[in-house]
């Protein structure tokens, strides 16, 4: 990357290397505040309000996901940043808005380490572990009298917890129709986190091909990236008219780029069944359900 920038710059690769690093540092350091701040209750707030009005998932605050980002093989690095699909990698975490838009990223895990590890030990899986997080305080999902916390939404690579839900296993899913919508209905909120990585690797060619420079560089220029992903679809996308639905043509376009998590066999806890139960019940009654949501159960896979 740097010797194609140098020759076409009459620059030396140590010098091109410096100012990729500045500017990528520059562009993160005035782009994060302003279109990725700090949520707050009110930022949770409008986020689950605008799933619930897009993707019908109540009490949402984002959908998350990992992907493995291919690197060259660090110097010293033994097997450390070697991922279970034969490759070397750095761990891009995030959580998204309904919007496609970033809302928080951890990124420079070890691709070696086991997806319960890299969330357990990034900034999110801290705060929602020990309960830190500032959350909306719990309210009732439509048709129901008790209270239910608010939920980020996992596939099955993350573990079921008090504020993150994932799917019903296939086990409990054969059989169950209640227990396929739940599933349809996650599937439909979590998208929006698989289209914006679809969107990112479209939109960055950088990705297209494994990182060739330092750890830190790296790191440096994917908060670029993401930066500038949010600005664009604040700024510019957001304006376009039908720009949701192109979206959906790059919904798969970073399989080739972003690997996804193992899958997490943790133990979970009794009250996050419970409250899976709850939302189970939500989507399956008269006031929670989608007029479409049986059409797309009968021709999917849930």
């Amino acid at each position: 990357m740097y010797k194609t920038i140098g020759l076409s710059y009459r620059m030396g690769q140590r010098t091109v290397s410096n100012i990729v690093c500045q500017v990528c540092e520059a562009i993160w350091r005035r782009l994060q505040p302003i279109y990725m701040p700090e949520p707050t209750v009110e930022i949770w707030k409008n986020i689950a309000l605008e799933y619930e009005r897009k993707w019908q998932f109540y009490n949402c605050l984002g959908a998350v996901d990992g992907k493995h980002v291919a690197i060259r093989k660090p110097l010293l690095s033994g097997s450390s940043f070697f991922n279970y699909k034969q490759y070397f990698s750095v761990v891009l975490m995030a959580t998204v808005d309904a919007n496609y838009r970033f809302t928080s990223v951890n990124v420079g895990s070890m691709g070696r380490f086991s997806d319960g590890n890299i969330f357990a030990n990034s900034p999110l899986g801290k705060m929602l572990y020990n309960g830190s997080l500032d959350l909306p305080e719990p309210k009732p999902l439509p048709g129901q009298n008790t209270p239910t916390p608010y939920v980020f939404v996992g596939d099955e690579a993350f573990p079921l917890m008090r504020n993150l839900m994932r799917p019903y296993p296939k086990a409990r899913v054969a059989g169950s129709y209640q227990n396929k919508v739940f599933n349809y209905s996650l599937s439909r909120a979590r998208q929006t986190v698989e289209s914006v990585f679809g969107i990112l690797a479209a939109r960055f060619r950088v990705y297209k091909s494994p990182f060739e420079c330092k750890l830190d560089t790296i790191d440096k220029i994917v908060l670029a990236t993401i930066g500038l992903h949010n600005y664009l679809r604040t700024k510019i996308l957001s304006i376009a008219t039908g720009q949701e639905e192109n979206d959906e043509v790059l919904t798969n376009s970073h399989e080739n780029h972003f690997i996804p998590l193992a899958l997490n066999r943790t133990r979970n806890s009794t009250e996050a069944f419970n409250i899976r139960q709850k939302f189970t019940e939500c989507f399956n009654s008269a006031v929670g359900s989608v007029e479409w949501q049986r059409r797309a159960i009968e021709r999917g896979q849930f």
